[in-house]
């Protein structure tokens, strides 16, 4: 697997996607004295080891005041993917809390026109990778895990037509489609199981689901290459052009969006009193930097939410093999960053 195609397969979890009873109000995340002195750049995933035996990947969920009391509170609530299912539990509680919650929901044109919130159909459509990915590893995939049909919920996300149109804007002279355009469609028919590579990584994820001691050793890595991503993914050295540009549309042109969705609802005169924004954690550090620098709020609290772990005693993972996923992921990441 070439240096890309690593970085789609560990983002997917991050923000390249994508009913229960009622239930009681969730925990806000709360006031700390470490959550007021947070930088505008402050990470929303991180790799924690709650004791010795265990290593887990948790995610931010981070509450903002304006500097105008008036206006409502925001929550910046990053997500993974694929978890374990009390995480989305956990998630679904916070969420229902909220007035509003503007959901990150890639459809394509005739969905958004019928007003379906995302695929109906989500095994099939875009999350076909991610539904295998999650299954393999004994998890949870997240358009299965959080009922988006609650009253509150609206999405906020570009169509899979608006995106393609924002990559063909980039196609030179003579109608040919740009690199970033067919990078774009094998990371469609990828995530389908269209292609060759996505049909292999599908075949391969799921022997791994098949055998307790690789499911293990997936999971770390995994967790030891999510919990790395810091910063803004397309400024990584080591990624060619085209890449970095369909990266940027990924996410920043999709922040856009949601960010104007936010401040539509803040120019209203009755504002919906607490707003979560509820996106890939992938996207979280840009909303954070826009929040802060251009919208005059500040984070006044976090939460860290464990999306999934790693028994290293009940997988029996040896400290040779722990050692071999931590180097293979560092040798990853320099390649990425191309430090030498």
């Amino acid at each position: 697997m070439n240096i890309r195609q690593w970085l789609l397969l560990a983002a997917l979890p991050l923000g390249f996607g994508c009913k229960s009873p009622a239930l009681k109000a969730a925990p806000q995340p709360t006031p700390s004295a470490a959550a007021s002195s947070l930088s505008t750049n402050a990470p929303f995933l991180r790799i924690a080891r709650p004791r010795t035996n265990i290593t887990e990947l948790q995610v931010a969920v981070r509450q903002f005041i304006p500097s105008d009391h008036a206006q409502p509170i925001v929550y910046l609530a990053g997500v993974s993917h694929v978890g374990e299912s009390n995480y989305y539990a956990r998630l679904q509680k916070l969420l229902d809390a909220q007035d509003l919650v503007l959901f990150e929901g890639v459809t394509d044109r005739a969905s958004r026109a019928a007003g379906r919130k995302v695929f109906d159909n989500s095994k099939e459509e875009l999350g076909s990778l991610q539904n295998t990915m999650a299954e393999s590893l004994g998890l949870a995939f997240q358009l299965e895990a959080i009922d988006y049909e609650r009253t509150n919920f609206r999405n906020s996300d570009l169509t899979i037509e608006q995106i393609a149109q924002l990559i063909a804007k980039q196609a030179p002279a003579g109608g040919k489609p740009s690199k970033t355009a067919q990078e774009f469609q094998k990371l469609l028919d990828m995530m389908q199981g269209d292609s060759l590579i996505g049909a292999l990584v599908g075949a391969g994820m799921k022997l791994i689901g098949s055998n307790p001691k690789l499911q293990a050793l997936m999971k770390l890595a995994m967790i030891e290459i999510l919990g790395r991503f810091k910063g803004d993914m397309s400024q990584f050295e080591g990624l060619p052009p085209e890449w970095k540009r369909l990266i940027e549309i990924l996410l920043r042109a999709r922040n856009e969006v949601v960010l104007k969705d936010l401040q539509a609802e803040l120019q209203k005169r009755s504002p919906a009193k607490r707003i979560a924004i509820f996106y890939g954690a992938a996207h979280m550090e840009d909303l954070q930097r826009h929040l802060v620098q251009e919208m005059h709020y500040r984070p006044i609290g976090e939460q860290w939410f464990p999306a999934f772990s790693v028994d290293l005693q009940k997988a029996q993972v040896t400290d040779a093999e722990l050692g071999f996923v931590q180097s293979l992921v560092d040798y990853q990441m320099k390649m990425l960053e191309q430090r030498e």
